[in-house]
């Protein structure tokens, strides 16, 4: 019924043109229309993803519609983009109007400078010939250090299983930059074979111990699954803690959900290494924003002050942790390490909308400089976004001066940046004419802070 309706009004709405002139003038309208409503959709998705992030809790607008719509095209764009850039690099590596037999015979050619002839190694991988590999191969077992890395690299780049052993090869070489470089080559190319040789040399005793290291980042930076297995199982062989430390961090690059079971599970234990257990929860900065309950339950109860303390860093970290503002207050009302509360406070500063009094009572409390400024820093930023608050006028008031004599009294420079910095969150009046004043009280680094930030609230 509604299909017949909207066939009936569309010649009401829409004229067809009865000459060939007309419909060609139509035609090419309908297609300018459709342009200008594609590039307005990119340009849209990419103005509001930017905005109003839709991996952000509390800033989607619209959290259907960017999920599905917006956040796709921003990510499409954004490989198209590198595949471009990519491609565009690579080509001048292909287009050198040399056959293939005159590249070989130029890239051995001995009496020509190494450096000038080295970037012909990305044709020679590309084409992954016996010939070719030949001369990769009588190159690199001659080269200085430098250009052997230069090359292993394009070989790398160009990416052609071919030549992978070759690079396990080179990556036995006592030069440990060289092998370094051709382990970091294997993780480039991908795949299952480059990614149980470089897990071979992670798990293998007889390598040097700067190649297993080099094998745990190169795992960690791949991104498969297959990769992340082989962490994993090293990490359970109880290697030694330098090692340890790498298998760690390139665990923590991946999604929490499949590396949680690792981590929980060391973490668990206490009486593990304690730097070793600080790594760890450091690794997960870098893992997926589903790890910040996991950061908030360790920055909560664990018994070591250093792991809370990273707990609270990595909570900072992460995107779309507005969720978490009355656990993360909460947390900083009862506890006891400076350094974990300063930390818990960093954090505050990625919680749009936090009132300033769930704030105001803690800081007031400090006693720790430090903590205090970086309270402070959450503070100000709370009361910009609640500019009538009983508790902003007492910020301008009370904590204002303080945070000026902190900016140009005898103070680390670190804490004369940060108190500028409290100020220029807070952009209230009374912070402007603080700014003012350190402008020409403090020493010139702290000034130039304290103008540049006068500057960017000035009307």
């Amino acid at each position: 019924m509604i299909a017949m309706k909207v066939r009936r009004l569309l010649p009401r709405l829409v004229r067809w043109p009865k000459t060939a002139l007309g419909r060609v003038a139509f035609g090419f309208g309908l297609l300018f229309g459709i342009v200008v409503a594609g590039i307005g959709l990119i340009a849209g998705s990419v103005w509001m993803e930017h905005k109003y992030p839709s991996d952000e809790e509390g800033m989607a607008i619209l959290p259907r519609t960017q999920r599905w719509i917006t956040r796709p095209i921003v990510a499409a764009l954004g490989r198209e983009i590198q595949s471009h850039y990519r491609r565009t690099s690579e080509a001048r590596y292909l287009e050198t109007g040399l056959s293939l037999a005159e590249t070989i015979g130029r890239f051995l050619d001995v009496d020509e400078d190494l450096v000038t002839r080295r970037e012909l190694a990305f044709r020679l991988a590309r084409e992954g010939t016996p010939e070719a590999l030949a001369a990769l191969e009588a190159v690199l077992q001659s080269a200085a250090t430098a250009d052997q890395v230069f090359i292993l690299r394009l070989i790398g780049r160009a990416g052609n299983p071919a030549t992978i052993p070759l690079l396990v090869q080179m990556a036995r070489d006592p030069a440990k930059k060289a092998a370094c470089g051709a382990i970091e080559a294997l993780g480039m190319i991908g795949g299952d074979e480059a990614t149980a040789r470089v897990a071979t040399i992670l798990s293998g005793d007889a390598w040097p111990r700067s190649s297993r290291i080099q094998a745990a980042i190169t795992l960690g930076s791949m991104g498969t699954t297959a990769s992340r297995l082989a962490l994993g199982d090293a990490f359970g062989a109880m290697p030694s803690p330098e090692l340890a430390a790498e298998i760690l961090s390139g665990l923590g690059r991946y999604d929490f959900e499949q590396v949680a079971p690792t981590f929980r599970s060391f973490l668990a234990d206490e009486g593990a290494d304690g730097a070793l257990r600080v790594v760890a929860v450091e690794a997960l900065a870098n893992s997926s924003p589903d790890a910040v309950p996991y950061l908030i339950e360790l920055a909560r109860a664990d018994g070591d002050a250093e792991v809370r303390e990273s707990a609270a860093w990595a909570i900072s970290t992460q995107p779309g942790i507005g969720a978490f503002g009355d656990p993360l207050v909460d947390m900083t009302a009862v506890e006891p390490e400076e350094d974990v509360r300063r930390r818990l406070y960093e954090a505050m500063l990625h919680l749009p909308g936090l009132p300033p009094g769930r704030i105001l009572p803690l800081v007031l409390e400090e006693t720790d400089t430090a903590a205090r400024v970086a309270g402070l820093n959450a503070l100000g930023r709370a009361a910009r976004e609640h500019p009538g608050s009983a508790e902003t006028a007492r910020f301008d008031l009370e904590l204002v001066p303080e945070l000026r004599r902190i900016a140009t009294r005898p103070n680390s420079l670190n804490l004369q940046m940060r108190a500028v910095f409290a100020l220029r969150r807070a952009g209230t009046p009374a912070a402007g004419e603080a700014l003012a004043a350190i402008a020409n009280e403090a020493p010139p680094p702290v000034a130039a802070a304290a103008r540049n930030g006068l500057a960017a609230i000035s009307p």
